[in-house]
């Protein structure tokens, strides 16, 4: 197994692919029906179809998985090169912080951060947080499904972890701001790949093994759906999903 992609559910997948690879700079490739693939460092950024209707959803749930984007050496000015894409500012009570809380085209929030706190000369993606029931435990979890490694910690020391070669996005895991409402499923997550040989039943039997729990997925999704321990959905690719 491998991190394959982070996910995004869309209501409109290619308007959202025109906004976020202008935002990252970086081509959207069509894959059908399984939406957009954008070929980010380190982990693909995925838009894929919104397979149901959403029901609303609290900001609790919303919040649990977004973007951080390493805003470069101006990241003021490049979130403010984001509103004319169709970016819009947000204020979720965050107060006089030095990073710019923004929403997607779709109203997802994401955050644009200080160049500082990432390698390399950016933008791009710098961070996914992820809330989590039990930071470490979670961060252990992961570290075995995907091979990333344990860093010092996220940007507020929180448990990270980070593709073995330092590229891409770094995986941080932070206390939950609150519990995740019964039935309310995440937008954006996790997809998990499997390796040249690899069984998709064998991945799963061994996600499960690891704490993973298995969750109804939608007719026509392109990959099987399970939660991590602390009930954040994600996907096990099949040979077909990819």
């Amino acid at each position: 197994m491998y991190l394959h992609a982070i996910a995004l559910e869309a209501r409109n997948p290619s308007d959202q692919a025109r906004f976020w690879s202008a935002a990252l700079g970086v081509p959207a490739r069509a894959h059908g029906a399984a939406g957009f693939e954008l070929p980010t460092p380190g982990v693909a950024f995925r838009l894929v179809p919104a397979l149901a209707a959403r029901a609303p959803q609290s900001e609790e749930a919303v919040m649990r998985l977004h973007l951080d984007l390493h805003g470069g050496p101006d990241h003021d000015a490049y979130a403010q090169g984001l509103l004319p894409l169709g970016a819009r500012r947000r204020d979720v009570g965050q107060g006089d912080v030095p990073w710019h809380v923004l929403a997607d085209v779709e109203d997802h929030l994401f955050c644009v951060m200080p160049g500082a706190r990432y390698g390399g000369p950016g933008p791009g993606l710098g961070a996914l947080p992820i809330d989590s029931v039990s930071p470490r435990a979670d961060r252990d979890f992961w570290a075995r499904v995907t091979g990333w490694t344990p860093v010092g910690g996220g940007a507020d020391g929180d448990p990270a972890l980070c593709h073995p070669d330092g590229s891409g996005p770094r995986l941080e895991f932070c206390p939950e701001l609150g519990t995740k409402p019964a039935g309310a499923r995440n937008a954006m997550g996790l997809v998990v790949g499997l390796d040249d040989g690899e069984r998709a039943a064998d991945a799963h039997r061994r996600l499960v093994e690891l704490g993973a729990r298995p969750a109804e997925s939608e007719p026509g999704a392109p990959w099987h759906l399970l939660t991590d321990p602390s009930g954040n959905e994600f996907g096990l690719m099949t040979g077909s999903a990819a």
